[in-house]
């Protein structure tokens, strides 16, 4: 534990990509700089120092409910110095008994808690005053400090840094060596190490949920309101039943009245606009839905009286006070809550509804997509191909499984392999829609344009990669709270990567259970993988097993007609024999 050693994050530059702060693109699920403070916080140390600058108040909400303490520098565009010192001038107020300080930049992705304990130890060891990174034949950050060169950090001013420092006194110099050090986010083309760092299939998820923040609610008419989610309590504004009735066709009586010879002097059928008086010594004929007649607290089934002509005689040895009597409110009181926010509105609950008197419900609306087909390889299902031309079905598949999702309004678009005039093509969709499906062209080759463009319109990005076959090239970002995926153009990947992603994300913006149902099953042959990658298997489930279908081949839909599951196989797994216990998810 670095108990007498603080460290510095300088993260106040205003160097920006893509329309978002450096500090703030993500890798691996998380923001560059959450990455490096969480490291820093990892490695124990008295206490960790966040510079800002430009960008402080987006920056500053991330870091809510970490254990930093979070300075301004209002000089930020004069230079590294007015950073350096500004930290070094917080972290000594917040614990001036620090002997050491390590000051680490906020765009470095390789960086971990070892590179800082690492240093704190070597310290130790060596005597040294200062102990920094080496890469690439440079010296850099993250660095130490000792106490000995804290009032020249604090004195530091304009382009002069911990370089200055290092090379006036490499006398009291030691160093480790850290291989990934150079990689830091400084120009454009440094994204690509973000890119090319693929994220597991749960962290990809976990990324989608966290940004899946759009929400719209909807008032709807009772009868059109199937597999929504109730968005607010629904109260009851009356009794229901409005008035007491009977459960069952018999006779309405007098519970004390059980044991007499009882003259039955009329009836009441469901309906009926006016109630009978019931007196001592009576019956009332009465009939399922009924009102009961006044006085009367107890219906004696038909089954269970003998009658002569106008006279009845109970016959029922179990009859209690109250019994085949639906008391008024029974089903709902007027005032009281009658179904909860969040529920899900299956048939029996728009009946229950419905019978309560509720006419119209707010319910959470499914978002407005846009599916967005790329490819000059493409033609029209009905007309003839050209060689080089395969028939273009993402669009209706994907439109189906909307559909089937409980998605009303679908934009369909399609653009060439040009990126200006994808360009506007996306402009429109993200104007008009809640979430965009691009489809194709998410991979890198020359002719792959997608991720460029929707960067280019704004869109910031989260991954690009997920450790997964099929549906390895999948991207997904979001502009304004709207959601953009990039899906592969292999129809089997693409349906892959909307049951994977899409789907649950349009079920958490409808509040809905998951659409997806997660069960175990007996493999039923042999299924074999190399490790690396999580594989989707298109599988059909039946009697608790299941059965790898041919045919996996991405481009391949012809298995992916007959399957009703994905069969699961992690990362690490080498594959399954029959008879081992497996993961699968079940199609809707």
């Amino acid at each position: 534990m670095m108990d007498n050693t603080g460290i510095i994050i300088l993260a106040a530059g205003s160097s920006s990509r893509l329309g978002t702060a450096k500090q703030l693109l993500d890798y691996q699920g998380k923001t560059l700089l959450m990455h490096v403070v969480e490291q820093a916080l990892a490695s124990q140390p008295a206490r960790v120092v966040v510079v800002v600058g430009a960008h402080a108040e987006e920056i500053t909400a991330t870091l809510a409910g970490k254990d930093v303490v979070v300075c301004y520098n209002a000089d930020w565009s004069t230079g590294m110095a007015s950073s350096m010192n500004r930290g070094m001038t917080q972290l000594l107020i917040e614990n001036p008994a620090i002997t050491s300080c390590i000051f680490s930049v906020c765009d470095q992705p390789y960086i971990l808690k070892e590179n800082f304990t690492q240093l704190f130890v070597h310290q130790l060891e060596t005597g040294k005053g200062i102990v920094a990174s080496t890469y690439a034949d440079t010296v850099g950050v993250p660095v130490l400090f000792s106490k000995a060169y804290f009032k020249i950090l604090i004195a530091l001013h304009g382009d002069q840094g911990a370089k200055k420092i290092v090379e006036q006194h490499k006398d009291d110099l030691a160093t480790i060596p850290f291989d990934s050090g150079g990689v830091d986010i400084d120009r454009p083309e440094d994204l690509k190490y973000l890119w090319n760092q693929m994220v597991s299939v749960s962290a990809a998820q976990e990324i989608i949920k966290n940004n899946c923040t759009w929400e719209y609610k909807r008032i709807r008419n009772i009868g059109n309101v199937c597999g929504y989610i109730v968005a607010e309590p629904i109260i009851s504004t009356l009794d229901i039943p409005h008035f007491r009735q009977s459960s069952m066709d018999g006779y309405a009586i007098k519970f004390e009245d059980r044991l007499k010879t009882l003259k039955v002097v009329g009836e009441m059928r469901a309906g009926q606009p006016s109630v009978v008086k019931l007196m001592s010594g009576q019956a009332i004929r009465v009939f399922t839905g009924a009102p009961l007649p006044e006085d009367a607290d107890t219906v004696v089934m038909q089954e269970r009286v003998k009658r002569d002509g106008d006279w009845v005689m109970v016959e029922d040895d179990h009859l209690a006070i109250g019994l085949n009597v639906r008391q008024k409110g029974s089903e709902a009181q007027k005032g009281t809550l009658a179904f909860a926010a969040g529920a899900l509105l299956t048939p029996a609950a728009i009946g229950f509804l419905a019978g309560i008197g509720c006419r119209e419900v707010l319910i959470f609306e499914p978002p407005k997509i846009a599916v967005i087909i790329t490819g000059d390889e493409l033609q029209e299902v009905g007309k003839p191909l050209a060689f080089g031309q395969v028939y273009e079905s993402n669009s209706l598949q994907l439109r189906a499984a909307l559909k089937k999702g409980g998605v009303a309004e679908i934009s369909l678009y399609q653009s060439e392999d040009d990126p200006k005039k994808l360009e506007a093509v996306l402009a429109e969709a993200l104007r008009e829609s809640d979430m965009v499906l691009l489809v194709g062209g998410v991979s890198v080759g020359d002719y792959d344009f997608v991720v460029q463009t929707a960067l280019r319109e704004g869109v910031r990005p989260h991954f690009h990669k997920v450790k997964q076959k099929p549906g390895k090239p999948l991207f997904f970002g979001t502009k304004e709270g709207k959601m953009v995926f990039g899906l592969p153009g292999n129809p089997s990947s693409a349906l892959t990567c909307f049951y994977l992603y899409v789907l649950p994300a349009i079920d958490q913006m409808m509040r809905r259970p998951h659409s997806l149902m997660i069960i175990s099953a007996l493999v039923a042959a042999d299924y074999n993988k190399s490790t690396g990658l999580t594989h989707f298997i298109k599988a059909h489930f039946k009697d608790g097993r299941v059965l790898p279908l041919h045919a996996q081949e991405s481009y391949r839909l012809q298995s992916y007609a007959q399957a009703n599951c994905l069969l699961v196989l992690e990362e690490a797994s080498t594959g399954v024999k029959v008879g081992d216990e497996v993961q699968v998810i079940l199609l809707p």
